[in-house]
């Protein structure tokens, strides 16, 4: 039937409420990148992005916020159960962040910047962007970013009010706010802030057998493994008293057992604990195998534990091939388990599909992988076509891969057009590039320094200059200036000769002019570059420029 209801509609307003924000910032991100030669660079990135996830997971935050700044991470909620693991994901990133990015890149840990992190509240107001992703508007961020500027490296600060949430589980103390104001006088602290340097989970949290199982997450990936088993077999036990209570939920114990055995438990107590289990008369099911797969070591006992699932009629899922293929040590054993797959009628999802296209050693793999799953209904999504455009052999392949992604609605990100401009370019010049780039909507001027270092390295100074000409200010166009201060000099100037008033040509030619300690003659063109520059970004950056050359004209050493 019908609404024939025609009175107006009440616009309901964003109710503010109590929001937590963990900010995590790479100190010295940008240097760091600088020094590494291309390939350690798209390694190094991509590790990046792919590092926190499962972290997310162990921790149950995987329905937080949580915006990639290029810097670093936000991790944003309104739940108040999310105080502990917040506080458990910065305790396992201050500690683990170098490690894992050292042996996901294979760049040695001293090379991977230090992170600082810090966990605070605010009155932030719920809302929802274009597109309905969510975040949050408010105070949170703003305390929790000002509180990085005063952490030591892998340092964790928390605020009176998250202190006061999670002060039975973790030990803290408290920070002498002054003293670190007057070793960090850049930092900028709008209001004051009571901080906390949150220390170690307590070991008697650690014991208690109604403890959350993120606890025996945490305390596994920090190394306390001991800790770990003893709370796991603490809970195990819990759950074989409930079950001999007459009436009994069996669902409910086993949704418990699963969530045990899926925590980072070592393969021994995850089959100590299946045996609890069994002992309770609880029957597992898929997910029970497949965390004990995931357990396993080799292959041999990985397949051992599908075909225990065969036999004894639990079927098993795309989950659980999913684990196989990224479990396999080479493409081969990947391919075997893909007919297996295909052998038990498992319908594949596009997670098989990814782990397969990152399993694949060479492209034509990839592909072949690729178009024999989307033949079985597979779809794809923004990893896989990341996962393409980094395996594509050349340019004109991955950027096709990123024309389908935005065909079909998916946003590139930053990481996935860094890949892209790592590509042999000795086919595509610099004009071109830059116009197909420009004309996306999205269009981060980072992957342009990739291009300009690419350009570069292999010689064409010129295309580098190109791009240096749109972008004089990112560090890479810096760079190439240095070194090619004869071409820089005259390609710019002949621009400006050409145009006068040419907004990118003015700007680049004093910035050349200003690497090169030429400060008089950079001062006139910063000047007519700001001059012609609108209200924003620029002209802001050409006035910090100009400041900065005012310095050293009168003997001042700029800050």
């Amino acid at each position: 039937m019908p609404n024939t209801d025609r009175s107006p509609k009440k616009h309901t307003e964003p109710s503010a409420r109590l929001t937590l924000c963990l900010a995590m910032d790479l100190k010295g991100s940008t240097r760091s990148g600088l020094e590494l030669t291309s390939k350690r660079l798209d390694r190094f990135n991509l590790a990046l992005v792919h590092q926190l996830t499962p972290h997310l997971h162990s921790v149950g935050l995987e329905v937080a916020v949580v915006k990639f700044t290029g810097d670093g991470w936000l991790v944003m909620s309104d739940d108040q159960d999310h105080v502990a693991p917040m506080c458990c994901l910065a305790r396992i990133m201050g500690q683990r962040f170098q490690v894992e990015m050292s042996r996901e890149s294979g760049i040695a840990p001293e090379n991977i910047p230090a992170l600082r992190l810090a966990v605070c509240s605010g009155r932030d107001l719920a809302v929802v962007l274009h597109g309905g992703q969510r975040d949050f508007v408010g105070g949170s961020v703003r305390r929790a970013v000002r509180s990085c500027q005063l952490c030591r490296d892998n340092e964790i600060l928390v605020d009176d009010t998250v202190r006061t949430w999670i002060q039975q589980d973790f030990l803290t103390f408290r920070v002498d706010l002054e003293e670190r104001l007057a070793h960090n006088p850049e930092a900028k602290m709008e209001e004051d802030l009571a901080l906390h340097v949150l220390d170690k989970l307590k070991v008697e949290s650690g014991i208690d057998p109604d403890a959350p199982v993120y606890y025996v997450n945490t305390l596994a990936i920090l190394g306390r493994n001991e800790a770990a088993g003893t709370l796991a077999h603490e809970m195990s036990d819990h759950l074989v008293e409930e079950a001999r209570h007459p009436g009994a939920n069996q669902a409910e114990l086993l949704e418990k057992w699963n969530s045990l055995l899926q925590s980072e438990l070592d393969y021994g107590t995850a089959r100590e604990i299946l045996d609890d289990l069994r002992a309770a008369g609880v029957r597992p099911d898929v997910r029970t195998f497949n965390a004990l797969i995931l357990r396993c070591e080799g292959s041999r006992a990985e397949s051992r534990w599908l075909e225990i699932m065969l036999q004894e009629g639990i079927a098993p899922n795309a989950e659980t091939f999913k684990i196989l293929v990224l479990k396999s040590k080479e493409e081969a054993t990947a391919a075997k388990r893909l007919e297996k797959m295909e052998k038990l009628e498992v319908q594949p999802n596009t997670s098989v599909l990814n782990a397969l296209i990152a399993k694949a050693e060479t492209y034509a793999t990839a592909s072949r992988w690729m178009e024999r799953l989307v033949r079985a209904g597979v779809g794809l999504d923004g990893e896989s076509y990341a996962l393409l455009v980094h395996k594509a052999e050349d340019f004109d392949t991955a950027r096709h891969w990123i024309e389908a992604m935005i065909d079909g609605g998916i946003e590139p990100d930053e990481m996935t057009f860094v890949s892209l401009f790592g590509k042999d370019l000795s086919n595509v010049d610099a004009d071109s590039l830059l116009g197909w780039y420009l004309g996306l909507r999205y269009h981060p001027a980072k992957p342009i320094q990739r291009a300009i270092a690419n350009y570069r390295r292999s010689g064409r100074v010129r295309d580098a200059l190109r791009l240096a000409l749109d972008y004089p200010y990112t560090q890479t166009a810096l760079k190439t200036m240095r070194q090619f201060p004869t071409q820089a000099l005259a390609y710019f100037e002949g621009v400006v000769k050409d145009d006068p008033d040419h907004p990118n040509g003015t700007y680049a030619l004093g910035m050349a002019l200003y690497e090169l300690g030429r400060s008089d003659e950079a001062e006139k063109w910063l000047r007519k570059a700001r001059d012609v520059a609108g209200h924003g970004p620029r002209r802001d950056e050409l006035d910090r420029y100009l400041d900065q050359l005012n310095a050293i004209q009168q003997g001042v050493k700029p800050l």
